[in-house]
């Protein structure tokens, strides 16, 4: 059984099996994928392109393969300032909610403001932590509002261990790591069986991005 990567900006082998990532702006929409996440990743918004990239990613979201909204974010070791990230953040999440759109977060030292957002929009979509490094607290926090954790090619192995099988998934992001092989670490750092870890988060890929 092979295991869904979530994130890639890579193009795969197997195109069926990946959500190639998209960053508007920047990335052409990619012909060869199957299923595609687009979104305004915080490094390459400036104060002059917030309205470019805003209409693009609209016209973007009109493409049948997109199955979620990110990479979106927020970031405060890179990019503009947090008062324009945050206000394009905001409007990401109301065209995710408007078009029923999960959505793939990239969060830098910045999980406090997140889940500040988070209480006070409500979003109804799913919100996915994607690559995510941190600690077993900050794993905790975002589990209790709800997020999911993505975890691709550096993780902490206690964080792992807490993030409940319902919650988890994979991606390889920009490495050339196997999703497999990242799988069957995660599997190893949570006492279970690579078979056991890959049928969770197929089923947690069908009930998050291709729901009916």
């Amino acid at each position: 059984m092979k295991c869904f990567d979530i994130h890639t900006h890579h193009i795969p082998l197997s195109p069926e099996y990946v959500i190639r990532s998209i960053a508007v702006g920047r990335d052409v929409m990619d012909a060869h994928a199957v299923h595609l996440s687009v979104g305004i990743h915080p490094w390459f918004l400036t104060e002059d392109n917030v309205d470019q990239l805003l209409f693009t990613l609209r016209q973007s979201l009109g493409d049948e393969r997109v199955v979620a909204l990110g990479e979106a974010g927020l970031d405060k070791l890179r990019g503009e300032a947090m008062t324009i990230q945050t206000t394009v953040f905001r409007q990401e999440v109301a065209l995710a909610e408007k078009q029923g759109l999960p959505m793939i977060i990239h969060c830098v030292k910045a999980y406090n403001e997140l889940m500040q957002l988070k209480k006070e929009l409500h979003p109804r979509q799913p919100w996915i932590i994607h690559g995510f490094r941190g600690k077993k607290n900050v794993a905790v926090d975002l589990l209790r509002q709800g997020c999911y954790l993505s975890f691709g090619t550096r993780f902490q192995e206690e964080t792992v261990r807490a993030v409940p099988l319902e919650r988890i998934f994979v991606e390889t992001d920009d490495s050339s790591e196997n999703v497999g092989e990242i799988c069957r670490r995660i599997a190893e750092a949570k006492g279970i069986t690579s078979e056991d870890l890959v049928e969770a988060i197929n089923k947690n890929v069908c009930e998050v991005f291709f729901k009916p």
